[in-house]
């Protein structure tokens, strides 16, 4: 069995195909029969034939159409598709010969040219010429009889054409569902590709997770020692404040007896002066032994009076006179300068004014005044020291005091211990003396009627030279008179 016949039970849905065609030069059915019955084909191939009979239903005078259309010749061409009507019409085309030879004269005039072809039995040709199965059926369909060969061989057309417009849409679904394959494939790689790099990244993770958790308990472990340390180290400092408080409380005890030693010794010096013109050679040598012990005592407690008792006279150097009974004299203390009006201890212009007074010695704290923030800080040891040395070289000539300036001198071992530079005096202190202990044994050693004037911006240096009468100046005061 042929493609196009196979197709014809398809396309028309399971309904038997039409008759065989008559045999050539067979008459059509005499006047005065009924017509032949449309043939039993798909709608498809049937719809142009319909078409023809709704126009000429609507062109055919309302006398000569069959009585059950006339009261729809009005309607309009889309009304007229109503499948009531549709079966009116064909019902029609079947019963009433006048309209059915209306409806094939319109058809065959409309198609001549294929109603040659058709009634020469050339519809394979036409067929193949690119003609559609719907006009070769409606041209069948109008030639009766002698178009039944066309109808059958419409119909396998039609069934051919819809095979293979079914396989094309079989052919293009399958290329589809193989691009879709191709698709879920790659997507399938991608995202089996994405999930290892996932996993490796989560043991990745997993791996650092791990390492995190052995760090954390690493340091919580830490945290212990070191919080335990700390219990212990404030244990170890309480137990430090505890011994240095008790130590505090002796050395309190220890000041007070020996400040209560004082006080009764400077009791009985008191005395022994209200007394002194009656004083025999041998009070004197008592009291000169009490003053031996008071200035001893004054050292060990800070104490000191406006006339220290460690400054008198010794009795084993009095005067004959004093051995008889005179009182020992007391040598002058030392005073500061005066500081000039308006100005305080710590101007250029007060120091200026204490190197131009006579005989004044000034003592230089080194490395105290170098390093200050307006000194010279940033350049190297040997470098501040000659700044500076130059600098009291110049105050020097210009208002003649003498100058000493003392360094500490530990980490310049090889240097002379005093070295004068034109007039100005530089001193290295020897490993395990600072500079202050030296300024201030150099304070003392002056004769009290010298002035002294002490230049540093150490409190406890300052302190110490004004308890022992110098004038004190801070370190800005000597630098500020370097652009004078």
């Amino acid at each position: 069995m042929s493609e196009r016949a196979t197709g014809s039970r398809e396309l028309g849905d399971g309904l038997a195909p039409p008759a065989a065609p008559a045999e050539a030069g067979t008459p059509a059915a005499p006047a005065g029969e009924g017509p032949t019955s449309l043939p039993d084909v798909p709608e498809a191939l049937l719809a142009g034939y319909l078409d023809a009979a709704l126009a000429a239903l609507r062109a055919t005078p309302a006398a000569e159409l069959p009585g059950a259309l006339r009261q729809y010749q009005s309607w309009t061409p889309r009304r007229l598709r109503h499948p009531r009507v549709l079966g009116l019409v064909r019902r029609s085309l079947d019963t009433d010969a006048g309209f059915r030879a209306a409806v094939d004269r319109r058809v065959l005039e409309e198609e001549e040219a294929l109603a040659r072809l058709v009634r020469s039995g050339r519809h394979a040709d036409a067929l193949a010429s690119g003609e559609a199965p719907e006009a070769v059926a409606r041209v069948a369909v109008a030639l009766g009889r002698e178009g039944e060969a066309a109808v059958h061989a419409a119909v396998e057309a039609a069934v051919a054409d819809q095979a293979r417009a079914q396989a094309a849409r079989a052919e293009s679904a399958l290329a589809e569902a193989e691009s879709e394959l191709d698709s879920a494939r790659a997507r399938a790689e991608s995202e089996a590709a994405a999930a290892r790099a996932a996993r490796e990244d989560a043991r990745a993770t997993r791996d650092e997770l791990r390492r995190a958790d052995r760090q954390v308990q690493a340091l919580t472990e830490r945290a212990e020692a070191l919080e335990q340390q700390l219990a212990r180290a404030r244990a170890a400092v309480q137990s430090a404040r505890a011994e240095a408080a008790a130590e505090q409380r002796r050395l309190n005890g220890r000041l007070a007896e020996l400040q209560a030693r004082l006080a009764e010794s400077q009791r009985q010096y008191r005395a022994l002066r209200r007394s002194a013109n009656r004083v025999d050679p041998v009070v004197a040598e008592a009291v000169g032994m009490l003053e031996r012990d008071l200035a001893a005592l004054q050292r060990a407690t800070g104490v000191t009076e406006d006339t220290p008792v460690a400054s008198l006279v010794p009795p084993t150097s009095l005067s004959p006179s004093a051995r008889r009974g005179v009182p020992p004299s007391r040598p002058p203390r030392r005073e500061p300068l005066p500081v000039p009006g308006g100005r305080n201890a710590d101007d250029p212009e007060t120091l200026a004014a204490w190197m131009a007074a006579p005989g004044v010695l000034v003592l230089v704290d080194g490395y105290n005044v170098t390093k200050h923030e307006r000194g010279f800080p940033d350049r190297s040891l040997e470098d501040q020291r000659t700044l500076l040395v130059d600098l009291c070289r110049r105050l020097a000539r210009r208002w003649g005091p003498q100058v000493t300036v003392v360094f500490d001198g530990a980490e310049i071992a090889p240097l002379p211990t005093k070295v004068r530079l034109e007039g100005v005096g530089v001193v290295f202190t020897d490993a395990g003396r600072i500079a202050d202990d030296e300024i201030v044994a150099r304070v003392n050693a002056e004769p009290p009627e010298r002035p002294v004037v002490v230049v540093s911006s150490d409190n406890e240096l300052r302190e110490r030279a004004a308890a022992l009468g110098a004038s004190v100046t801070r370190s800005p005061a000597l630098l500020g008179l370097s652009s004078r």
